[in-house]
This record gives structure tokens, sequence and C-alpha cells, in this order.
């Protein structure tokens, strides 16, 4: 198959966009994959939801949402939740055990927001080159860019950040790369995110 084509980056500046801006997700979406009313999304990792980017992805009308959530926890506040999607399962495993839970191709879109820093670099890149043979149409990423060290939260060990992420090599795989500077300003410097896209087929 060969090495992908690198992927463009694009730069926003710190104060130049508005975080709802920077946060946007359904017509970034509908932008790239067309009409998200037909697709069948896996959002890895979700959470509780609680985050402006989760909220928007309860909020899309999926033709079928599959959450999936290792942390019992966030399961039980994720069930409280009102979603869009014709259809929403919510599976309690980790992400790792997706590959023998699901069939390949019954997702449309794989969704990483703010996960893959939660994996040492080594298991998430297999896990990137994993998905690409396990959903049909792309990957969606939402990363920390750099340096923004996370111990454990909500007494989760899942929370902790065990890789970092720079926008060059996520377009050396093959990604479209999207970098808002300063992003996070609740942090202290405000930290960089970046969404990373990958279309997969046609």
């Amino acid at each position: 198959m060969g090495r992908p084509a690198a992927g463009r980056i694009l730069t926003h500046p710190l104060d130049t966009f508005p975080f709802a801006e920077g946060a946007e997700l359904t017509r970034r979406l509908e932008g790239i994959f067309g009409d998200l009313t037909r697709l069948t999304c896996m959002d890895l990792g979700c959470g509780p939801a609680d985050t402006v980017i989760a909220r928007q992805v309860l909020e899309i009308p999926w033709r079928r949402l599959i959450s999936v959530e290792a942390f019992i926890p966030y399961v039980y506040r994720l069930r409280e939740k009102t979603v869009r999607a014709a259809h929403h399962d919510i599976r309690e495993v980790r992400i790792e055990s997706i590959f023998s839970t699901f069939v390949a191709r019954e997702a449309d879109l794989a969704l990483m927001i703010d996960v893959l820093e939660h994996f040492p670099r080594r298991e998430a890149l297999r896990l990137l080159v994993q998905l690409e043979t396990f959903v049909s149409r792309g990957i969606v990423l939402f990363v920390p860019i750099g340096d923004v060290p996370q111990d454990d939260l909500d007494q989760n060990a899942l929370q902790r950040h065990r890789s970092r992420w720079q926008p060059e090599e996520l377009a050396r795989l093959g990604y479209e790369v999207e970098v808002y500077e300063g992003f996070h300003g609740q942090l202290t410097p405000p930290a960089t995110a970046a969404w990373a896209i990958k279309r997969l087929g046609k």
C-alpha cells in the first residue's frame, strides 16, 4: 500500500479565531463526509460527553452512534444524555477491544476527541493503522499539540496523558491538520490543539 501522501497543515494563530470556531464539529464533518444522517459513527473514548465538542457529537442525527467508553462512572453519566442519532449504542469496553467486539466496516467514521494522547505512542500509532481497515469513510482526531501534561482525573487512570503529538507527524500519516494555537485557554500556558482528519476510500 506504501506510505500515504502527506496531508496539509493549516494554522490559526492565537487570538485570530473564536473558541466556537475552533471547537466546531458538525459543519467540519459535513464538508468532508456529506450527509451525516446516513453515517454510522463510532465515538471512541467518548467519556461523559460534557465538553463542547462531545455535546455536538450527541446532537448530530447520525444513522447510528456507537459510544465506546471503558470508565463505568462516565457510562452512567452518558446514559442520562439526550442523543439525536436514530440508533444509539453504548459499549462499555476499552478502545483496543473494538476490533474483536465489532465487525469491520460496521462504522463509517471513527472519532477520537482528546483521546490519542492517552495512549503510549507506539500503541496509538498501531491503533490508527488498525482503524484504517476497520472503518469505511474516515478517522477524525482532536488532539492537544506539544507537551500538555495531565495525570489521573476523576480517579480514572485512563485520563493520564501518555504521548505528545505535533502537526507535522499527523500530516505525515496522511491527515489533513488544522491547528488552533492556544485553543485550551483554561490551561497555563494555553495549550494548542488540532483537528486531524483522514478520509478513507471514496
